[in-house]
């Protein structure tokens, strides 16, 4: 079998792996699935499972990246819009309220990751979900300072969430400001 074809073969597997993943996700929570789950969801084996994908956070940081491209390009929409900052703040706040609660496994996985600008251990996905990351708060840094997104942040969706997403207030988890 030729590489190309050995390639389109393994981006079906992940693809249909991915996509019952979401279901079971979207349907459980992330406590609520493991790998049995998926396996059985897909009718795979669970071996052949962990031939595609190497663990649950390796899944999960992969849909977490799907909709954030999707995110990323609705906010760049709403920053050409012709209105004021006031308003694509607004707007902003709405399509985040929107994936907090559509898509709250994912929102709160990506509240709570742990960013992969410093570790040199970091898996391909750590490191694509953290440049994505990076790069969603620089574009909209336009609108506010670093410190003005990170009030507005933390008056919406609290400590927890604050700290876990701008950093640990221990230090243990670091990460270069994104602004």
């Amino acid at each position: 079998m030729s590489e190309e074809k050995k390639a389109a073969v393994a981006r079906y597997h992940r693809k249909t792996l991915l996509d019952a993943a979401d279901r079971l996700l979207m349907q459980y929570g992330y406590d609520g699935m493991n790998m049995n789950m998926l396996a059985k969801e897909a009718g795979y084996s669970k071996a052949t499972v962990y031939v595609y994908l190497s663990s649950k956070d390796e899944i999960v940081r992969l849909l977490c990246i799907e909709r954030l491209k999707l995110l990323r390009k609705e906010f760049s929409v709403i920053l050409k819009n012709e209105v004021s900052v006031a308003d694509k703040l607004d707007e902003v706040r709405a399509v985040l309220d929107e994936f907090a609660v559509e898509d709250k496994t994912y929102f709160d996985f990506i509240c709570g990751c742990t960013f992969a600008d410093e570790l040199s251990d970091a898996s391909d996905s750590e490191k694509e979900l953290s440049a994505l990351i990076n790069g969603i708060f620089a574009d909209l840094s336009v609108l506010s300072s670093p410190d003005d997104l990170k009030r507005r942040w933390y008056a919406y969706y609290g400590k927890i969430k604050t700290e876990k997403m701008f950093a640990c207030s221990d230090g243990a988890r670091k990460r270069n400001e994104p602004y």
